[in-house]
């Protein structure tokens, strides 16, 4: 297995950078996954790692070696499509076994890696049957097979599950994590889908306009936002932001003089009087405070539309001209179209400055 290391890498396309000085290091049986909006250069950057993309400028490691100018193949590296790339009149050993055909296996090493592959995969039963015989499902483990069987170094996915199903996705988010963690393969996955990135990565790299944004755990990533876009991006429902002011008293007041908080014992001292956006959780804002916790702070709000969701309820509501929404228990939350108080957790609050909204 191999570390992978992306020191400054750059891609531009004529005049437009898609890539801007994107630097990773990526541990020997890590699984990283590279996440953000579409257009944000995620892909590009699992293309330049795969060899399917030129470096415009930087270093590639893989391993120890430096790679930039090594040809796909050469690379020790296997990589699984959105679209599975299947041969259609190829049966699913024959799909699995190409790769290793290619490269001249001796055919009885080729029937063991293959059916060896198969069985992790639980595609015994099915080897024998071409591809348009099988679910979405099936044919996406072919193409993790397929991978498998050539034993490489690194193993990049490119939005893999984004053809599947609700249900399907989040079985197979499971089964490739176990996979990938029986194997121990040093692993680099693309999606958008910010799910995924949390509940499967050992380590999340947020990307907008072709620049890192945040390398850190799902959970420190989720906890500790390095700026505005990372707090927004990361998390369901989204994160509220209110703009506002923090003034000598440490009291926060947004521009219009409608919301107000009391921060004094909730802030850091760190943080001085001046403009800033307030980040606050939709989680961390309550229905009630019937065990009277002290960090609770109590707002008036009109309640707008209601969202069951079963264990909880998704409420949208209005503070003065904010639009905001909060995560609530079912027997807590208020009726439609009707006022309500509800209680803002000072204790998990998020601050970024206002003019770069950088964490502040």
């Amino acid at each position: 297995m191999a570390e992978v290391i992306v020191k400054n890498i750059v891609k531009r396309y004529g005049t437009t950078e898609a890539v801007s000085d994107v630097s990773l290091h990526i541990r020997d049986k890590e699984f990283v996954v590279l996440v953000g909006p579409s257009g944000c250069g995620k892909s590009t950057t699992l293309r330049m790692i795969a060899g399917l993309e030129d470096i415009t400028a930087g270093d590639l490691y893989i391993g120890d070696k430096r790679v930039n100018d090594v040809a796909p193949k050469d690379r020790d590296i296997a990589m699984v499509f959105q679209n599975y790339a299947l041969y259609p009149h190829m049966t699913v050993f024959q799909n699995m076994g190409f790769g290793l055909r290619l490269k001249k296996v001796p055919k009885k090493e080729i029937i063991e890696r293959v059916e060896a592959a198969a069985e992790v995969v639980g595609l015994t039963p099915y080897l024998k049957r071409k591809p348009g015989t099988l679910s979405g499902g099936q044919r996406q483990r072919v193409a993790l097979g397929r991978a498998i069987v050539r034993n490489p170094k690194v193993f990049l996915f490119d939005e893999p599950l984004s053809n599947l199903d609700a249900k399907l996705r989040v079985q197979m988010r499971m089964e490739i994590s176990k996979l990938q963690r029986k194997l121990g393969v040093t692993t680099i996955y693309v999606t958008h889908d910010q799910i995924e990135a949390m509940s499967m990565a050992d380590r999340i790299a947020v990307m907008k306009d072709g620049v890192l944004q945040q390398f850190d755990t799902p959970m420190n990533t989720y906890e500790h936002p390095a700026n505005l876009f990372v707090a927004g991006f990361i998390g369901s429902p989204a994160m509220n932001m209110i703009t506002g002011t923090i003034d000598q008293s440490k009291n926060f007041k947004d521009a219009t003089g409608d919301f107000s908080i009391d921060l004094n014992g909730f802030i850091p001292d760190s943080i001085p009087r001046g403009e800033y956006v307030l980040g606050i959780r939709p989680e961390n804002i309550h229905g009630d405070n019937s065990l009277n916790i002290p960090s609770y702070h109590p707002v008036r709000i009109m309640a707008d539309i209601l969202e069951p969701m079963g264990s909880d309820s998704y409420l949208y509501f209005k503070i003065g001209g904010h639009a905001m929404i909060a995560r609530l228990r079912p027997e807590t939350t208020p009726a439609e179209q009707q006022p309500a108080t509800l209680y803002i957790d000072r204790s998990k609050l998020h601050f970024f400055h206002a003019e770069t909204g950088l964490k502040a």
